[in-house]
């Protein structure tokens, strides 16, 4: 689940430029990877939404904006409070990266403090998955639903020291900084805390700190 809506000047940016944005912005999030369950991906591709927003005015500081340089950004991915603090970091990085190539197609120069990427958590019960108020682990569960019902780790065949995350698919390098919890005899690795969150609560295990 990434919401993210994109706050530019009006006429600023044309059509173009809003497909390309957002297709790189996807690009990096929910794009295919290697080591990811598709089925798992699929889900969070369509989960995951960009929004343009023109504005009329945009006043600094330093007063009204002028056209002429590269247009102030004021950009909002809303996720998961559960997600929020682990994955800013790549998010924001993910979502700076986009910019840059759109900066670089119009040979833009931007100025520091003209683009701001935003973070929001939404705590569990106000999350409105399908109109319907919903937890993180709902979120999880419905993301990686598809892929869960046909996994079988018996079957799972991977390199030594690798381990397949049974909630969406991704492989993991077991390590000193892995994420873990035992079930049944079994280390199981997790891609996230959201996963393995959703896993431990699902089989009643004790959801790590």
């Amino acid at each position: 689940m990434f919401l993210i809506e994109i706050a530019y000047p009006r006429d600023t940016l044309t059509e173009e430029d809003r497909r390309a944005l957002a297709g790189d912005v996807c690009e990096v999030l929910v794009g295919a990877q290697e080591g990811v369950a598709e089925e798992t991906m699929r889900r969070a591709r369509a989960m995951t939404h960009v929004g343009f927003r023109a504005l009329d005015s945009w006043t600094t500081g330093d007063g009204p904006w002028a056209p002429g340089a590269a247009p102030p950004l004021w950009i909002t991915l809303t996720v998961p409070e559960a997600w929020r603090s682990e994955m800013s970091r790549t998010a924001i990085g993910a979502v700076r990266r986009g910019v840059r190539r759109l900066d670089h197609a119009h040979d833009w120069q931007r100025a520091t403090g003209d683009l701001w990427i935003n973070v929001t958590g939404i705590a569990d019960g106000s999350i409105g998955m399908d109109g319907k108020p919903s937890t993180a682990d709902e979120v999880v569960g419905h993301m990686t639903e598809r892929f869960r019902a046909n996994f079988d780790p018996d079957d799972a065949e991977v390199a030594e020291g690798v381990v397949i995350d049974p909630m969406c698919g991704m492989h993991v390098r077991l390590g000193p900084h892995a994420l873990v919890l035992e079930h049944d005899g079994r280390t199981v690795g997790f891609c996230a805390a959201a996963c393995r969150t959703a896993y431990a609560r699902e089989h009643g295990l004790p959801v790590p700190a």
